[in-house]
C-alpha cells in the first residue's frame, strides 16, 4: 500500500508526527502530492499569524490569506490567530524611532528566545493616551480582520501583541462569532483610571469573558509623576471581575524621571463594579521586574486578591537586564511559613541576597525552605545566587519529577566601602560532582540549561561535557559558556603570581582563549557529548558564549572588548531528524548582528592588548586583519 492510497486519518497521523519532529519538513511533506497536502492542511492552518504595518498593507495581506483558505478549503483549521506588529492609520506619516533597543542589536532575542526585557531607562507617561472609540477611524481600520474572524467557523484562540488598544470592533465579533475564543492581550492596560469614571469600554474589555490572558507594564508612577494604578486594577481583575481571566503577566517598570517627583498616594476607590470578591483562581502568574519583591509586601497584596494554591506556574522576579529585582532571603523566609502552592508544577525565580547595606547569613537556609514549600515541579528555573546546598535542595526534592530544569548563577557585585562592604562572592562554578549529582537525582530530565565555565579548553573542561552524556533522559541542553575571570577582581585567595608573566597580561591571554569560540569547538562539543551519549539521543544543543567584563585588565580595554565580542560566538546545533542518520545543522546565533558590530569596529589600533592578542595568535601570513587570525583551542582529552 502506497504512501496516497492511505486513509486519510493515518496519513494525517504522518503528517503530525513530522510536524512534531520538524516543522519545516511538514511544508516539504505536504508538496510531495496532492494527498500529502490533504493531510497537511489542517496543521498548516492550525495557526495564522499576522503582522500589521499600515492600512492598505493589512487589507492586502487578510484578503490574499482568506484568498488561500478558500482555495484550500481550510477556514475550518484555523484555530489560532497570533498579530503582530504596529497599525499605522497612514503609511507616509513616520512610524517614530525605529532604534533597535540593545537586547536586538547584541543578538541576544536570537539567543534568549523566551526572556522578557524591562528598558529601565525609557520614558513611560500614560496620562493623556488616546483611548480608541467604536466606529473611529482606527477602529474601522481593522475591518479586514474583522472579515477574517468572521470566516472562521472555529477560533480557539486570538494572540494579540499591537502597542495600540485593542479595538473595539474586535471585541464585538469575538463575543458574537466566537463567545467561547480565549483572548490573550500581549500589550494590555488601562489609559483612564485617573479620570473621575473610566472610559466605558476599557472596563468592557478588561470584564469581557472572552479575556483569558494579560500581560501589562506598570510602575509606581510614570515620568510625569502620575500615579499608575495598572497594578491594582489586575489584582482587582483576578479576582473574578474578568471572569475568565486566568493568566496574568507584570512587568515592573521603573520609568525614566518617575523617582523625582514625590507626591503622596491617594486612596483609590477600585474599578466599577468590584466589591470585596472573595480570592480568584488564576492558574499562572508572573512578577517581573520587581524590586518590591525584595519584601514579602507584594506578595502579600496579590495572596488578599488570589488562591495561590490554584497556580499552576509562578514566575517571581526580574528579566535579563534587572536581575536585581529577585527574591530575598526574608521574602523566601515569608514564603514558606505562609503560602501553599499545591498545584504548582512550572516555577521560574531570580533571587537576590540583597547583602550591599549587611550580611544575610541566613540566606541560603531561607533558600533552601522555599524550594522545600513545592511539590511535584515538573519545571523550575533558578537565576541568581546558588550554592551547593540550594542545588541539592533542588535535587532531591524535585528531581524525580523534574523534566526541564535551569539553573543560572549570579552574583551582585558591589566595592561599598562607605559602610565596609565589599562583595566578594562569587557566582557557583558547577563541578563534575555537581553534575553527576543532577544525572542520578533527575532521571526523567529531557532538557537542562547550565552554566559551565571555560578552562581553556582543558582536559578537566572535556569531563563536564562528558557528564551531560551520562543523563539518560536528556534531548535538549542549553550551555551558558561563562569565561568570566572572577578570582582576579574578587577573590583573595587568588594567585596573579601563578602566571609566569605580567599578571595582567597572563589573564587577558586566559580571558582570550576561553572566549574564542568557533564553530570547530562548537562541533567537538556537540561530538563529546552526542557520541558517549547514554540513552535517549541528544537532539539540541544550544552554546551562549558570555561574560561580564572580568577579566582584570583596564589597560587598553576599549579595544580587548571589541575583541572579546568577536570571539564570543554562540551556537545553536540540531540533529537531522531522521533514525538513520546522525547528521547536525550548526548554525551562529545572533550572527547578523555581531557581523554589523564587526564592520563598525573593524580598524587597527596599535595598543598594548593587540600585541597580547598576537602572542596567543601570531599573525597568519597573508591576513590582513586580526580577524582572519584566531581559532578557538581544541578540546583535550
Amino acid at each position: 500500500m502506497t504512501l496516497p492510497t492511505l486513509p486519510l486519518e493515518l496519513r494525517q497521523q504522518i503528517a503530525a508526527c513530522v510536524d512534531t519532529i520538524h516543522r519545516p519538513s511538514l511544508y516539504a511533506f505536504a508538496l510531495t502530492s496532492k494527498a500529502c497536502h490533504a493531510a497537511s492542511t489542517f496543521l498548516i492552518y492550525q495557526q495564522v499569524n499576522i503582522t500589521v504595518h499600515d492600512r492598505e498593507g493589512l487589507r492586502r495581506d487578510i484578503f490574499r490569506l482568506l484568498e488561500a483558505l478558500s482555495r484550500t478549503d481550510s477556514t475550518r483549521h484555523v484555530q489560532r490567530i497570533m498579530i503582530k506588529g504596529a497599525l499605522q492609520l497612514d503609511a507616509r506619516k513616520s512610524k517614530g524611532d525605529d532604534r533597535k533597543p540593545l537586547w536586538i542589536c547584541d543578538g541576544l532575542e536570537e539567543i534568549l528566545e523566551n526572556e522578557e526585557t524591562i528598558h529601565y531607562s525609557d520614558r513611560d507617561v500614560f496620562r493623556g493616551q488616546a483611548v480608541i472609540e467604536k466606529f473611529s477611524e482606527e477602529d474601522m481600520a481593522w475591518s479586514p480582520v474583522v472579515s477574517l474572524l468572521q470566516a472562521i467557523p472555529r477560533l480557539k484562540d486570538l494572540i494579540y501583541d499591537c502597542p495600540s488598544q485593542f479595538p473595539p470592533s474586535l471585541l464585538k465579533t469575538l463575543h458574537e462569532q466566537h463567545p467561547r475564543c480565549r483572548l490573550h492581550h500581549l500589550t494590555f492596560r488601562f489609559r483612564t483610571l485617573l479620570w473621575d469614571a473610566p472610559c466605558p469600554y476599557e472596563i468592557e474589555l478588561a470584564t469581557s469573558p472572552s479575556l483569558y490572558k494579560v500581560k501589562v507594564a506598570c510602575g509606581w508612577q510614570d515620568s510625569h509623576g502620575d500615579y499608575d494604578l495598572n497594578l491594582e486594577a489586575m489584582m482587582q481583575l483576578a479576582t473574578g471581575l474578568a471572569p475568565n481571566l486566568k493568566e496574568v503577566i507584570v512587568l515592573g517598570l521603573s520609568p525614566f524621571l518617575a523617582l523625582q517627583y514625590f507626591p503622596s498616594r491617594g486612596l483609590w476607590q477600585g474599578l466599577p463594579g468590584y466589591t470585596s470578591r472573595p480570592v480568584g483562581s488564576l492558574t499562572s502568574l508572573s512578577l517581573k521586574g520587581f524590586s518590591s519583591l525584595r519584601s514579602p509586601e507584594l506578595l502579600q497584596k496579590w495572596a488578599r486578591y488570589t488562591d495561590f494554591s490554584c497556580l499552576q506556574h509562578l514566575t517571581l522576579g526580574g528579566c535579563y537586564d534587572v536581575k536585581t529585582s529577585g527574591l530575598t532571603g526574608e521574602t523566601m523566609e515569608w514564603v514558606s511559613q505562609n503560602m501553599s502552592f499545591s498545584k504548582l508544577r512550572t516555577l521560574d525565580v531570580y533571587l537576590n541576597r540583597d547583602d550591599m547595606y549587611q550580611q544575610r547569613p541566613h540566606y541560603s537556609q531561607n533558600a533552601v525552605f522555599f524550594f522545600q514549600t513545592f511539590q511535584y515541579l515538573k519545571e523550575l528555573s533558578v537565576t541568581g545566587p546558588i550554592d551547593s546546598s540550594i542545588v541539592h535542595a533542588i535535587v532531591s526534592y524535585h528531581g524525580q519529577t523534574l523534566k526541564k530544569l535551569s539553573l543560572n548563577p549570579f552574583e551582585q557585585t558591589f566595592d561599598h566601602r562607605g559602610n565596609g562592604r565589599i562583595q566578594r562572592v562569587i557566582p557557583m562554578e558547577f563541578t563534575k560532582d555537581h553534575l553527576l549529582h543532577i544525572q542520578a537525582g533527575c532521571p526523567a530530565l529531557e532538557e537542562l540549561s547550565i552554566t559551565v565555565w571555560r578552562n581553556k579548553s582543558s582536559a578537566s573542561e572535556t569531563e563536564l561535557y562528558k557528564c551531560f552524556a551520562k543523563m539518560e533522559s536528556l534531548k535538549v541542553l542549553f550551555l551558558t559558556l561563562d569565561c568570566s575571570n572572577w578570582h582576579a577582581p574578587h577573590d583573595n585567595i587568588y594567585d596573579p603570581e601563578s602566571y609566569a608573566e605580567d599578571p595582567a597580561r597572563g589573564i587577558l591571554k586566559e580571558t582570550y582563549i576561553n572566549r574564542a569560540v568557533d564553530e570547530a569547538l562548537a562541533r567537538s562539543m556537540w561530538e563529546v557529548i552526542s557520541k558517549n551519549k547514554t540513552g535517549k539521543r541528544l537532539e539540541r544543543l544550544k552554546l551562549w558564549t558570555t561574560a561580564s567584563i572580568e577579566y582584570g585588565v583596564a589597560e587598553g580595554t576599549f579595544w580587548a572588548i571589541d575583541v572579546l565580542n568577536n570571539l564570543s560566538r554562540s551556537w545553536l546545533i540540531t540533529r537531522v531528524p531522521r533514525d538513520d542518520q546522525d547528521d547536525i545543522t550548526v548554525r551562529e546565533l545572533g550572527q547578523r548582528e555581531r557581523e554589523a558590530r564587526d564592520a563598525r569596529l573593524r580598524r587597527k589600533r596599535p595598543t598594548e592588548t593587540r600585541n597580547v592578542f598576537h602572542e596567543v595568535w601570531p599573525r597568519k601570513e597573508g591576513s590582513e586583519s586580526w580577524h582572519d587570525d584566531w581559532s578557538s583551542f581544541p578540546l583535550q582529552m
